[in-house]
């Protein structure tokens, strides 16, 4: 009868194992983003005090921007986050991408990400930008002053913006808190029956 019972729920058991490995990795992944965040937000922290300290006031060390026109095409598509670092000396070059804050008139306000075509040297650490998007056919209007730059761009993430317009919905983001909670229940008491199973068997 033991062997019966334990031929029966063989493929049962697999199955569990394999859900228990998914979870668990999952878990891991979550873990691993929340050390990664918890690193980048110390950096922003001790970067932001020790500047604070020395009375500078400068950006942020890192940010991250949504992309949301096809200016930088084909290298940054519509909807990729690009993260970028800020550079600092006035130690940007001729083909770097950067994100800054426009004083054009028609975009006034707005973070644009383009590239640098030219660099005008105004003092040690000061210089005019001339920027262009990839897919633009002719510069920007308005140069770039060094003081207005957030940081070169160091790396894009596809599609990051989709996630969050996904996420920005209050029913989505309730639905993924969800799914995770109702998953771990269900594991939680297949483990127990199972347990209960086999204690019957012995």
């Amino acid at each position: 009868m033991i062997s019966l019972l334990t031929k029966e729920n063989k493929n049962t058991i697999e199955s569990i194992s394999l859900f228990q490995f998914v979870f668990r990795s999952f878990l891991i992944f979550i873990l691993f983003f929340l050390v990664i965040f918890f690193f980048i937000i110390t950096f922003y922290f001790v970067d932001f005090i020790f500047n604070s300290n020395k009375g500078s006031f400068r950006k942020p060390l890192f940010g991250a921007y949504i992309i949301v026109s096809q200016s930088m095409l084909p290298t940054i598509k519509v909807n990729d986050a690009v993260v970028v670092k800020r550079i600092d000396n006035d130690n940007y070059k001729v083909g770097d991408i950067i994100t800054f804050i426009s004083k054009d008139t028609n975009y006034k306000g707005l973070k644009v990400t383009h590239r640098i075509v030219k660099k005008e040297n105004v003092s040690k650490n000061k210089s005019l930008y001339t920027t262009k998007g990839d897919n633009n056919p002719v510069n920007d209007a308005t140069l770039v002053s060094t003081d207005s730059i957030y940081g070169k761009v160091l790396f894009r993430i596809p599609k990051v913006g989709k996630i969050k317009a996904f996420f920005s919905n209050p029913v989505h983001y309730f639905v993924c808190l969800l799914i995770p909670a109702i998953l771990f229940i269900i594991y939680e008491m297949t483990r127990i029956y199972y347990m209960i199973l086999s204690t019957k068997e012995s």
